[in-house]
């Protein structure tokens, strides 16, 4: 089968290998899409020691079960699955307290085990036992690609505590970024305004059914949201450009009682940041992170794109396997927002 390839900093190929053999509490999977996400990217261009050289990288799919390894039960041949590709040890404190995308013990899909951006992938018997390995209907098209990112666009939202009735200011509007507008309407949000500096994007979060698309160059984006939500400010703020002065300014968008979420990381030795802690200390702001997902999660993601509640309009390309290279490009400048890449 045809697989892509982690070798180093900018050294990914397309090879030849085996078909991989189903184990015992296991499931081979003809992948049907697999969705190419901003760490596919960052592997590419910088490298990244905790994936092995030579492993097959991807881990936003969605594909169709082939064969069922002995001992599984509550899966057959023809169902479609797609995965929260993060599996934990389920012993740990994290995975005791239902936390198990905190645990400490990871053993993700495109690191510890191969992915699928290739013809076929195998879920190991631990991905089986965790729950990871989640239906889709079928129904659902490849949009079922997009479960695992918006999964944790739904797990950060839960923290940021997104409702009926609130105001959401999403900073940055790349793939993750447009999918947090939809899971903020979907939760209820009546008023969803964007901030994105590229008009390539700006173009693009205008077709999501958003209330206003801010362009920072032009003016000052604190101000407009202010004029948009007749000074208050936001009810949540989730910042999704990895940029210190969007973290920074998210704290100034968010309205008294606010909730702040620093949904973009940003790279270790540079993620400090200057803090006005008067802000959140008279606003009595909530600041929280928000990190991978669970496997409910991914089964709530699963949900929200089987129902209509995800825009068509967030996968913008669809490559072959052997493209994968032009995809990374297309990524690397900003052109575009999902790109999904198809072994067939």
């Amino acid at each position: 089968m045809k697989a892509v390839r982690f070798y180093g900093q900018n050294d990914i190929r397309l090879e030849d290998i085996p078909i991989p053999k189903v184990e015992a509490g296991g499931l081979l999977v003809k992948v049907e899409a697999c969705a190419i996400c901003g760490t596919d990217l960052k592997m590419y261009l910088k490298g990244d020691p905790r994936v092995p050289t030579g492993q097959t990288i991807g881990h936003e799919f969605v594909g169709r079960i082939t064969e069922v390894g002995s001992g599984v039960t509550g899966f057959k041949v023809g169902e479609r699955v797609t995965m929260a590709t993060s599996i934990s040890c389920g012993r740990c404190g994290f995975c005791r307290l239902g936390h198990t995308n905190r645990c400490d013990h990871l053993t993700p899909i495109s690191r510890h085990y191969p992915g699928a951006f290739a013809d076929y992938l195998a879920v190991p018997p631990a991905g089986v036992q965790g729950g990871n390995a989640v239906k889709v209907p079928s129904t659902l098209g490849d949009l079922a690609a997009l479960a695992e990112p918006l999964s944790c666009v739904i797990n950060a939202q839960i923290l940021a505590g997104v409702k009926l009735g609130d105001t959401v200011v999403v900073i940055g509007c790349g793939p993750l970024g447009a999918l947090h507008t939809q899971a903020a309407r979907a939760n209820g949000a009546t008023k969803i305004l964007v901030i994105q500096r590229s008009e390539a994007r700006r173009q693009l979060a205008a077709r999501l059914n958003v209330d206003a698309v801010i362009n920072p160059a032009e003016s000052d984006p604190v101000s407009q949201v202010m004029a948009l939500t007749d000074g208050l400010g936001a009810d949540v703020v989730i910042v999704c450009a990895p940029d210190p002065a969007a973290q920074t300014q998210g704290l100034a968008l968010a309205r008294k009682g606010g909730r702040v979420n620093f949904f973009a990381g940003l790279p270790k030795g540079q993620s400090e940041i200057m803090v006005d802690t008067r802000l959140i200390h008279y606003r009595e702001l909530l600041v929280s992170g928000g990190s991978d997902s669970t496997p409910y999660h991914v089964e709530l993601a699963v949900q929200l794109l089987a129902g209509g509640r995800i825009s068509e309009h967030i996968i913008t390309h669809r490559l072959a396997l052997d493209r994968f290279e032009e995809g990374l490009g297309l990524m690397k400048a900003s052109q575009g927002l999902k790109i999904l890449l198809k072994p067939e």
